[in-house]
């Protein structure tokens, strides 16, 4: 029987009056890889931060890993949106990596050897090892992207989320950082917010539409009402684990 990693029971999070995420139901599994597509507003960067505990549903019931996801965040790497990061901004690359311990070591604790050596796996596992002592600030944006995720792993994660981790940056970049997640499911799992439904269904294991409303099936099939619902406008062809969706003129 799998473990339940994320557990989330008819949860509603609104903001002044405004509704974000309405009545969502959703399970997760040791070693799922989900994407969760849908239009911008519609919820997904929401989402992962009830998973992470940042924001409080309205009303309903979640459980990550077991507990809260205040107690379960430092078992969690979270990537968030691509960042603007300052060109003379003095941070190097592992100082920027060593910063997912924190979580372990709280602000005033020094790093110990274990600390670094996870930091160096980490970089190594994202093909950066090479440029640690560069600063951040000066790389481009997909190795930028590349030391986001290896800072989330370095914080030894069960539950790995990403949002719009490809976004921005070039289609040879995106197949790298893809590819690098394909290779990472074996290890943990992963939920993944992106705009990239011509290429996501060839690499996560399981889709779900959001748009306020969530639309998941445990498949990364998506049905075309599903599409046309999410998207408020009309799908001609849906070609689920191919690099590519046409959509009619709308």
């Amino acid at each position: 029987m799998k473990t339940e990693i994320v557990s989330l029971k008819n949860i509603s999070v609104e903001f002044d009056g405004n509704t974000a995420l309405h009545d969502h139901n959703l399970t997760v599994y040791d070693g799922d890889f989900i994407g969760i597509i849908g239009p911008n507003g519609g919820g997904k960067t929401t989402l992962l931060k009830v998973i992470l505990g940042l924001v409080k549903p309205s009303h309903g019931e979640i459980k990550v890993l077991g507990t809260t996801p205040e107690k379960a965040r430092n078992r969690i790497g979270y990537v968030p949106q691509m960042m603007e990061v300052e060109r003379d901004f003095p941070i190097s690359v592992k100082d920027t990596v060593l910063m997912g311990r924190l979580c372990h070591k709280g602000l005033f604790k020094s790093h110990n050897k274990k600390d670094y050596d996870l930091v160096d796996r980490a970089l190594e596992v994202v093909e950066m090892s090479d440029m640690k002592n560069r600063k951040t600030g000066n790389l481009s944006g997909g190795e930028r992207q590349r030391v986001m995720i290896a800072r989330a792993l370095a914080s030894e994660p069960k539950l790995l989320l990403l949002d719009e981790p490809t976004a921005s940056i070039d289609p040879k970049l995106k197949t790298d950082i893809y590819d690098l997640l394909n290779s990472l499911k074996q290890r943990m799992t992963i939920i993944l917010v992106t705009h990239d439904i011509g290429v996501i269904s060839s690499h996560v294991d399981k889709v779900a539409c959001l748009n306020c409303q969530l639309f998941y099936h445990d498949s990364k099939e998506i049905p075309k009402e599903t599409l046309e619902s999410v998207y408020q406008c009309p799908v001609d062809i849906i070609a689920h684990g191919t690099p590519h969706r046409v959509l009619k003129e709308h």
